[in-house]
Formats: C-alpha cells, sequence, structure tokens
C-alpha cells in the first residue's frame, strides 16, 4: 500500500518532468547545508527550484514522461534544478555555483523535449538567455537603419557646421 507523501512526492515529480521547459539533474555530494542554502538561494533569485528527490520516487515519476531515458541518472544523490521556461536558467546558476565551489557536478538534463548529457548540459550554461539571444538579434536588424541615418544626417550636419562658422567670421 502507497502512503500518501510517497504518492504526492511521485506526482510533484511526474509535475515537474511534464511541465519544465528545462531540467538539470546534479550530484551535490561534497556539499554542506550552507553551501546547499546558498545554492537553494541562488536559485530562487534567479527563477529556478532546486529540489532533492529520492531516486526510487523520481524514477516511479517519470516514467510516464518524456524525460523517462532519464532513469538511469537517478544513482546517488540527486537534485533537481528546473524551470517552467524553455531557458537555460537552471545551468547557468548551477555552473556558476559550480565554478567558486567544485560542485555540484551536472549529471544530464532535459531541455526542450531532449534529454542531454552533462557535457551538453555544461555547454548550454554557456550560451546568453534567449532575452539576450533576441537582443542581439534585434541590434543586429537596426544597426543598418541607424547607419543609414547617420550617412544622410552627415550632409546636413556639415552645412550646418559650414553654415555656423560663416556667421561666426562675419560676426
Amino acid at each position: 500500500m502507497a502512503r500518501p507523501e510517497k504518492v504526492a512526492q511521485v506526482d510533484a515529480v511526474t509535475a515537474i518532468f511534464s511541465e519544465a521547459g528545462s531540467v538539470v539533474l546534479n550530484d551535490f555530494t561534497g556539499l554542506d547545508v550552507a553551501k546547499v542554502s546558498e545554492l537553494r538561494r541562488r536559485c530562487r533569485e534567479a527563477g529556478v527550484s532546486f529540489r532533492v528527490v529520492k531516486n526510487t520516487l523520481a524514477k516511479r515519476g517519470i516514467a510516464d514522461t518524456p524525460a523517462s531515458e532519464l532513469a538511469s541518472f537517478f544513482e546517488g544523490p540527486t537534485a533537481v534544478a528546473y524551470t517552467q521556461a524553455a531557458e537555460n536558467a537552471p545551468a547557468k546558476v548551477l555552473a556558476q555555483f559550480a565554478a567558486e565551489h567544485e560542485r555540484p557536478k551536472f549529471k544530464a538534463g532535459f531541455f526542450d523535449g531532449r534529454v542531454i548529457t552533462g557535457a551538453q548540459v555544461a555547454t548550454l550554461s554557456k550560451l546568453p538567455s534567449r532575452d539576450q539571444l533576441l537582443a542581439q538579434v534585434l541590434g543586429g536588424l537596426r544597426a543598418p537603419g541607424n547607419g543609414l541615418v547617420a550617412c544622410l544626417q552627415g550632409p546636413l550636419r556639415n552645412l550646418m557646421s559650414v553654415l555656423d562658422q560663416i556667421k561666426n567670421l562675419k560676426a
């Protein structure tokens, strides 16, 4: 007979992997309570949820989700960092924290409906966020228009400068 707490945890894991746009599994071995608390705080600030899950319950929870291939990564201490938006925020937060503390280590991830390896998660953490990429594209699209405006304003600006100099000479 299943205990209600365990059923609730399995349902929570199923919801995470069914609804989340980006999920990162990591091994947090070697982090003391203070460092885990700091990691949780950083995750909250970035809009990322960080949760330690029991492996057997997690395997049951992901069995009927698109992330069912991740079951083999639920070995040893495993924490799940996830966000509803399909962005690389969990990977970025964990990578930044790992750079300072040498932990946690990436196990695998689930991004945009695909299972990715720990190395791919590390690569994903180095990419700019979606908003930054959109801003770069918009800047690239605006650059030719800004150049044209500056080019067309140049002769008028030069004419005004010449007229101003003539006015100063006659004064």
